[in-house]
């Protein structure tokens, strides 16, 4: 092994990343930028590549071997990047990465959006890397393990002495995409994350209205919940009636579109935002996946707040509660009880793998008649996940679990109703559905949300588009709301939209 062909190696590793970029979709060509600023920024990339360059040849020993399974790993990083992009409309981020063990875990919830072909090309991308990697190994010499420690070494330490907090003061993922490659951002989000990831976010100078005798708040986190009529599909589809919406919207206290950010995924983004109270803005890089630092300032946790203000707290979710650590964050933020798939005895129907959002209903409602205290319970639907397969039509399938969900919204209001006691019900869209070919981003994120009160004297429905960290402040605060809409106006600034 010579000197030239380590340097031909790293050659073609940063060619290889350089070219992979170019294809990689949701980049935003950014405007004014010097020829130095980019050469300087293109240089995370390159300096990543040579990491991982020097890492797989300190595996293979083969300089040749590096540099083509460096070039796979980074044409592999691009793809998996487009499809995601082709699903989600958002490129590949850093705290994707941590999702690996749950797409192991519950591949039923990722594997339906990856295609027959790009799953064949995974299998033998991985059957060619194993190969290649193994007969380097067998034939290599020392001199070639050494070379590529030293050289793993020696860009990890200049990769560490990038000054991420300038490069990337805030998040912008489809402008650093451009800047620094696809790689390079995923690295220096990462660096930025670990860093904010240490601090404490601003707590919320808030205390809730003490419980008052038997008062019960539920809130209601329904599974790809939307007004179909703002989806945009196709002319054929049969669009329900959606009553049980209808009838919330006529009754509520407030209603309207919930500013979502996130687009036929990230169900943890919004129930964060609703437990926490915090912007996107205060999070920062932790925005990405805030389940990952919920433990940060759980004390100012909607449920801890709650809890002391004299409420039982109750987390009910139909699905294994290990998918986002939520066993963990649930009773750390502050719930006294958390109820996953266990406390449910169905297993979804000939449509759908997933708890009946009606059956959902039922438990809440048992739980409320089953405690005469105050009581706060966080239910998140999981009915109308994807996949939408049901007879052949996605479109149709998804709209018809979308009658179930509308169902509970009548039966939660029914229920309540019954039970005579005060009561605030929210219920909201997590996010809207992802249906390739027949929904997107370009017709909107919002979805909608709706706030009843019990007993629901004659109100006046007020009309307010809010992002869902506004509705951190309508659980702790119930009285009228028509009394505080404006703080909550004056608070959110522009981002919040209200009339009667």
């Amino acid at each position: 092994m010579s000197v030239l062909q380590l340097f031909y190696g790293l050659l073609a590793s940063a060619a290889a990343a350089m070219a992979a970029n170019l294809f990689v979709k949701g980049r935003l060509r950014p405007q004014g930028t010097g020829a130095g600023k980019t050469v300087f920024s293109a240089s995370v990339g390159l300096c990543l590549s040579g990491f991982v360059f020097g890492s797989i040849l300190m595996l293979c020993g083969s300089p040749v071997c590096a540099a083509v399974l460096t070039g796979i790993a980074v044409s592999a990083l691009a793809v998996a990047s487009n499809a995601k992009y082709a699903v989600l409309y958002e490129p590949l981020v850093f705290s994707d990465l941590f999702l690996l063990k749950y797409f192991i875990r519950h591949p039923c919830f990722y594997i339906f959006a990856i295609s027959p072909v790009l799953r064949v090309g995974i299998a033998t991308g991985l059957i060619i890397m194993l190969t290649l990697l193994v007969m380097a190994m067998a034939h290599a010499s020392l001199a070639g393990h050494v070379a590529g420690l030293m050289l793993a070494a020696l860009f990890f330490v200049i990769l560490l002495f990038f000054p991420v907090e300038r490069m990337a003061p805030v998040p912008d993922v489809e402008r650093d995409i451009v800047r620094f490659g696809l790689g390079g951002c995923l690295f220096i989000y990462w660096r930025r994350w670990r860093r904010q990831s240490r601090e404490l976010l601003p707590p919320a100078h808030m205390e809730p209205l003490p419980a008052q005798p038997g008062e019960v708040i539920v809130i209601v986190q329904c599974e790809s919940f939307a007004d179909p009529q703002t989806l945009a599909l196709h002319r054929n589809a049969v669009i329900p009636p959606m009553s049980g919406l209808e009838q919330a919207r006529a009754r509520a206290s407030q209603y309207g579109s919930l500013n979502v950010s996130g687009f036929g995924a990230y169900t943890l983004r919004t129930e964060y935002a609703v437990l926490s109270g915090k912007t996107e803005e205060e999070l920062g890089f932790r925005r990405f996946d805030p389940f990952l630092t919920a433990l940060q300032n759980a004390d100012q946790s909607l449920p801890s707040l709650l809890g002391r203000a004299g409420f039982r707290t109750v987390y009910m979710h139909p699905y294994d509660l290990h998918f986002g650590d939520r066993i963990t964050v649930m009773p750390g933020m502050g719930f006294s009880e958390t109820m996953g798939c266990e406390s449910f005895g169905s297993a979804g129907s000939e449509t759908s793998v997933y708890v009946n959002d009606r059956e959902l209903a039922d438990k809440i409602l048992y739980k409320i008649s089953k405690n005469s205290d105050p009581l706060f319970l966080y239910a998140v639907s999981i009915e109308n996940h994807g996949p939408w397969n049901g007879k052949g039509d996605p479109v149709a399938c998804y709209l018809s679990h979308l009658e179930n969900s509308d169902a509970m919204i009548g039966q939660l209001i029914e229920g309540l109703d019954q039970c005579q006691r005060p009561a605030r019900l929210i219920v909201l869209g997590d996010h809207r559905p992802s249906i390739p070919g027949a929904t997107s981003p370009e017709a909107g994120r919002d979805t909608p949300y709706v706030v009843v009160d019990f007993p629901s004297d004659q109100v006046v429905p007020v009309r307010s588009d809010i992002p869902p960290e506004a509705l951190f402040r309508l659980a702790l605060n119930r009285e009228s709301v028509g009394n505080f809409i404006s703080d909550v106006r004056s608070d959110l600034g522009s981002s919040g939209n209200s009339k009667l």
